[in-house]
């Protein structure tokens, strides 16, 4: 059941309809709103960008998006291509380098991707988020949480998501703590239309 999810979450209209589905066309708008803030003329990496429906309620920034699946780049690029970059790869050290980006943006995103990764992997990508960051910048993140007290539908809900490394906070905290000390936590139960629960982080270089 979660490989043929996996597969028709691949389309990126099928992966729209779903958001728009079970989190209302307000979702993206909040998350901007009330946790990434942009202004004008900022510098954006979006590590795992998806289609980038994120970069429509955004201000004119400067949005660099990466992600591994070519449908959702193509996607992108077709929609969206005026407003951003867009690469049909992993984000790496070694990329950022090439491309001459270290240190050179404002913010850093990871919607939705921190619960796909292993200790390891997580921790590799908080690096790589310092890494990009000019100083005073943010890392946000945004993520699917176990928390104490969690209402049980939300629990198997999340239970069922395809990313496998699904955390408790104070776990996504522990990982975001071996590289950021400005650490800022929030936990939400309304994001969507459905008993849900997710964690935001914001960390500051």
């Amino acid at each position: 059941m979660v490989q043929r999810l996996t597969r028709v979450l691949s389309i990126p209209t099928l992966y729209r309809l779903l958001q728009y589905t079970i989190a209302g066309p307000s979702a993206y708008e909040d998350l901007v709103h009330d946790y990434i803030r942009p202004k004008s003329g900022d510098r954006i990496l979006d590590i795992g960008c998806g289609p980038a429906y994120i970069l429509h309620y955004m201000p004119a920034v400067d949005y660099v998006g990466f992600d591994e699946n070519p449908r959702y780049i193509a996607f992108a690029q077709s929609k969206l291509g005026d407003r951003g970059t867009f690469y049909c790869n992993r984000v790496n050290a070694a990329s950022l380098q090439t491309l001459g980006q270290e240190e050179s943006f404002d913010l850093v995103l990871a919607i939705a991707i921190l619960h796909h990764l292993d200790d390891d992997e997580a921790i590799q990508l908080f690096q790589l988020a310092r890494k990009a960051l000019k100083p005073g910048g943010r890392f946000v993140s945004i993520d699917s949480c176990y928390v104490k007290q969690q209402s049980p539908i939300a629990r198997f809900i999340i239970s069922m998501d395809r990313g496998r490394y699904v955390r408790q906070e104070q776990e996504y905290v522990k990982l975001a703590s071996n590289v950021f000390s400005s650490i800022t936590v929030d936990i939400r139960h309304d994001r969507l239309r459905i008993p849900y629960t997710h964690i935001i982080l914001e960390c500051v270089k």
